[in-house]
């Protein structure tokens, strides 16, 4: 076949409009084999990435149940604990008696005035003793006793006005989850096991155990006189 008289190029000289024709169709066909051909994602391609296994897999048992939470509002917190007598110097100025009016011990004045504050000790002999304000007596076993029969659990047990929380009642506190003792988190659920003459109102008091747990709270941002969230557990 001869060439077509308009695309013939005089000597000397290349007519490239004539070439655009045959580039483009050279380009289409391997755009069209390059869709053809399977793509290679290399490992470092997260956007690509297949889902986990986990999200196809079968449940392996019903949901847990939430609760229903009310909430309660904005409440001022505090802090009591254990009152250790090893951690006090001897001495035989006070006595504390127990609820059938045998004496338990002679203590220190020191010790004596921070038990009633917190209205728990650990004596030196590894017995647990709770204050009774009522009858100034003391209440002598191997726990610490809250109101009602309830007796307390570190990091568990709080101290409550029953008029505004009922005592028994579970409360949840958001802000404690970021606090972390012995690396483990706490899970923000607390039991209104306690009373107090100081806590009026929307005031908890949080039963910590050991006064050292204090500083894990307080490096959580959850300080003594401080707001915190509160919803009780239905």
């Amino acid at each position: 076949m001869e060439p077509r008289a308009d695309c013939a190029d005089p000597p000397g000289v290349t007519d490239r409009s004539c070439l655009k024709p045959r580039t483009l169709v050279f380009a289409f066909l391997l755009l069209s084999l390059s869709c053809l051909m399977p793509r290679v994602r290399g490992a470092e391609d997260p956007a690509h990435a297949l889902p986990p296994e986990w999200l196809f897999s079968e449940p392996s048992g019903p949901p847990p149940e939430v609760p229903e939470a009310r909430y309660l509002g904005k409440f001022k917190v505090t802090f009591y604990w254990v009152v250790e007598e090893r951690s006090y110097p001897a001495g035989r100025a006070e006595a504390l008696y127990d609820t059938d009016g045998k004496l338990v011990g002679r203590f220190s004045s020191r010790f004596v005035a921070d038990f009633k504050r917190e209205a728990a000790a650990r004596l030196r002999d590894g017995r647990c003793i709770s204050y009774l304000p009522k009858t100034n007596r003391v209440r002598v076993g191997d726990s610490f006793l809250g109101y009602d029969g309830y007796h307390l659990t570190e990091l568990k047990s709080i101290a409550v006005d029953p008029r505004v929380i009922p005592i028994g009642a579970r409360v949840y506190i958001p802000q404690t989850e970021r606090v972390v003792v012995d690396g483990r988190p706490l899970n923000g659920v607390f039991y209104a096991h306690d009373i107090g003459s100081g806590v009026q109102g929307k005031h908890i008091d949080i039963f910590i155990g050991s006064r050292e747990n204090y500083a894990t709270f307080t490096s959580a941002g959850v300080r003594s006189l401080s707001s915190v969230d509160v919803y009780i557990l239905e």
